[in-house]
């Protein structure tokens, strides 16, 4: 187990060791209004909750679009130019 005070190094990257546990959610190939309007409408009360009590990030993808290459990104915290070969 990891002390709470100590960093992790990961892909050139270092970051301080988490207070408590954290959950990403990726909604993947949809536009960004389309959950917005769904909030709005009352049709995604979980997400209205994460909105309301966590954050919200857009994020820019690579052109074409590749799922694994992108989620391959936010796991690691490389571009994904680096996982195409």
């Amino acid at each position: 187990m990891t002390a709470r005070n100590e960093r992790l190094t990961i892909n050139g990257r270092t970051y301080r060791w988490m207070d408590k546990p954290l959950v990403v959610v990726c909604v993947n190939g949809c536009e960004p209004d389309y959950i917005t309007q769904a909030i709005q409408a009352g049709a995604a009360p979980y997400l209205r909750k994460l909105y309301a009590k966590g954050a919200s990030f857009l994020a820019d993808s690579v052109v074409p679009s590749f799922t694994n290459p992108n989620n391959l990104s936010i796991v690691t915290g490389v571009p994904p130019a680096t996982h195409l070969l």
